[in-house]
């Protein structure tokens, strides 16, 4: 599951879940990078104020079942699963299954 913290909560050894780029749309670190002291020092220079990093926090089952009711109302007319909106909110009710733990 990914995670938006404020990067002054970043600790070493967290793992980007989104790449840090800069206004021009330039890369300056990747998904999937670990973080250390020097990286959060810098991104703190750069004033970045918050990033996100995969969280093995898993989703209680009010979080669940409000996300699954956003999704429900916002495809509500996708009635046809083989429309590319029904198979749109097909593979976001997977996702959110696959992301609901063992709560």
């Amino acid at each position: 599951m990914k995670e938006s913290i404020p990067i002054t909560d970043a600790k070493p050894g967290m793992v980007l879940a989104k790449a840090i780029t800069n206004d021009k749309d330039m890369t300056l670190c990747a998904d999937g990078t670990p973080l250390t002291e020097d990286l959060i020092d810098r991104f703190l220079q750069m004033e970045i104020d918050n990033i996100c990093i995969e969280s093995n926090k898993e989703m209680s089952q009010e979080e669940y079942l409000a996300l699954k009711e956003k999704i429900e109302k916002r495809f509500v007319a996708s009635y046809n699963p083989n429309s590319l909106l029904g198979k749109i909110k097909i593979a976001l009710l997977g996702h959110l299954e696959s992301q609901k733990g063992s709560s």
